[in-house]
C-alpha cells in the first residue's frame, strides 16, 4: 500500500544528510556504551491512517524522540505502507539513535536496510543512496577494527548477467529478436539479390540473439518469483546448512551487517540466503526483506 505523502516528505528536515553525516563521523559514540530510554510503545495504539502516522513519525524525529519514531515508522511498514521517504525517515531515526549512544544490535543494518528500499522504491535518489554509503562505510570502518570482512561481496557472474536488465526488458528484446528472426527468414526465401542476401545474415544473428535471451528471461523470472532482497539486520550472522547445523569452520563466512542479500525459500525458523558466491541458512530473524 502506497499513500501519498508528498506534502509530508522527507524534506522539511533539515540538513537531514548533515545531520547523517555528522552522525556516521569517526568521532560516532561506540556500539558499546549503550543506553536505553524509555519509548513510546506506538504499536499499541488505535489503527490510524498511514498519512497521520508519518507525520507522527516524522514528527518524533524532529524532536529528536528517535525510539518514538522508530517504533511508527515500523508499524507503518508492517501495515504494508510503501513510500520511499518513510523508508528514508525510518533509516535516518536508526542512525540518529546510533549517534545518541542509545544504539542496539543491527540498527547500523536496519538503517541500511531502510536506506536501501528508498533507493529501490525510487531509483537515483541522492540522498537515499548517500545515506546508505555513509552507512555501510560506517559498518566496514567497525568491522575493520576487529580484522573483519567489508560489508559488500562481489556477484557471481550469472546474477552480473542476468541483473544487467529486468525481466520486462530480456523478454521485449526476446521478442525482438524472434520477429527479427522471422524477418530474417522470409528475406531468405527471397530469389538472390541484396533481400536474400540481408535474410541470410539477419536469420542466423537474430537465431543466436534469441537462444542467448531466453535462457536469460526465464532467470530473470526465477529470481523474481523465487528470491526478494533482503539486508541483514544483526552484527554478523553465520551460515547453517538446512537443518539448522551450523556448516564447517571451513566453509564457514560470515555475513556482516548491512550486506545485501539475496532472500529464497524459508524452512522454519530459517532462510536461505545468497550473498555474493555464498550460500546457506540463517535464522529469519536476522534479515531484514526489503519491500519489492
Amino acid at each position: 500500500m502506497e499513500a501519498d505523502v508528498s506534502g509530508r516528505r522527507r524534506r522539511p528536515l533539515a540538513a537531514a544528510l548533515l545531520l547523517l553525516a555528522a552522525c556516521l563521523a569517526p568521532a560516532l559514540p561506540s556500539s558499546d556504551a549503550r543506553a536505553q530510554p524509555a519509548e513510546s510503545d506506538a504499536r499499541a495504539q488505535p489503527a490510524e491512517a498511514p498519512e497521520a502516522l508519518f507525520q507522527q513519525g516524522t514528527a518524533a524525529l524532529g524532536r529528536g524522540e528517535y525510539g518514538a519514531a522508530i517504533d511508527t515508522f515500523e508499524l507503518l511498514a508492517d501495515r504494508g505502507f510503501v513510500h520511499p521517504d518513510a523508508s528514508y525517515n525510518r533509516g535516518l531515526a536508526y542512525v540518529l539513535r546510533v549517534r545518541e549512544g542509545a544504539d542496539r544490535p543491527g540498527d547500523l543494518g536496519r538503517a541500511a536496510a531502510a536506506f536501501e528500499e528508498a533507493l529501490r522504491l525510487r531509483p537515483g535518489d541522492t540522498d537515499a543512496d548517500r545515506a546508505l554509503d555513509l552507512v555501510r562505510a560506517e559498518i566496514t570502518r567497525r568491522r575493520s577494527r576487529r580484522a573483519a570482512d567489508a560489508v559488500d561481496a562481489r556477484p557471481t557472474l550469472d546474477r552480473v548477467i542476468v541483473g544487467l536488465a529486468s525481466e520486462r526488458t530480456w523478454a521485449a528484446a526476446a521478442l525482438l529478436a524472434s520477429l527479427l528472426l522471422a524477418v530474417g527468414v522470409v528475406l531468405r526465401r527471397r530469389p538472390a539479390g541484396p533481400l536474400h542476401v540481408a535474410g541470410s545474415v539477419l536469420a542466423p544473428t537474430a537465431l543466436v540473439a534469441l537462444l542467448a535471451l531466453v535462457p536469460l528471461t526465464v532467470a530473470a523470472r526465477h529470481l523474481r518469483l523465487t528470491t526478494r532482497a533482503g539486508v541483514v539486520v544483526v552484527p554478523e550472522v553465520r551460515l547453517l546448512d538446512e537443518g539448522g547445523r551450523a556448516l564447517p569452520v571451513a566453509e564457514q563466512t560470515p555475513i556482516p551487517e548491512g550486506a545485501s542479500v539475496e532472500v529464497g525459500r524459508r524452512s522454519g525458523g530459517l532462510a536461505e540466503v545468497r550473498w555474493g558466491a555464498t550460500e546457506g541458512w540463517v535464522p529469519a530473524s536476522s534479515i531484514r526483506l526489503l519491500a519489492p
